[in-house]
């Protein structure tokens, strides 16, 4: 495509003057189109669906645990290593999140795209079970080693 020096008009290659001024057209290059090159997406899309993987396995795994997590016992490593399987489910979950940045803005979402916020919906409801399930037994479990040996005291004074 060639462009006039003195209008600016677009003329086809053969042209030999502007169709819009009659300018000599001989004398200037030929212009090619543009080429624009693709934007990444601001998203990995990969990287969530292998975080919320992850968070979701890890929150399984630690089922596996042989330990009464209602009363922990704390001189065994089994309960340290379900913590740090409930705080890894956590980080795991916002590296997802972090990784989906920008999906929503995306017009229209991918395919993958709408998998992958399904994923994030039903891991999210699994670790926030565990970690409300942890606050219960911090908070509950040693409650109620409180109150039975305070019943046991005083079954024990009568």
């Amino acid at each position: 495509m060639k462009i006039c020096p003195k209008c600016d008009a677009q003329n086809s290659n053969k042209a030999p003057v502007c169709k819009n001024c009659g300018a000599n057209l001989n004398e200037t290059p030929d212009v090619e189109p543009a080429e624009y090159a693709e934007e990444k997406p601001p998203y990995h899309l990969g990287l969530a669906i292998l975080f919320f993987f992850l968070s979701f396995i890890v929150s399984s795994v630690k089922m596996l645990i042989p330990e009464n997590i209602d009363y922990p016992d704390y001189s065994k490593p089994w309960v340290y290593l379900y913590y740090a399987a409930i705080i890894a489910g956590v980080v795991f979950l916002i590296l997802g999140f972090v990784c989906m940045r920008g999906l929503l803005k995306a017009k229209p979402i991918p395919g993958k795209g709408i998998f992958v916020i399904m994923l994030s919906i039903i891991v999210s409801c699994l670790v926030l079970m565990d970690v409300f399930s942890v606050g219960q037994t911090l908070i509950l479990g040693h409650n109620e080693a409180k109150i039975s040996e305070q019943l046991e005291t005083l079954e024990d004074s009568f």
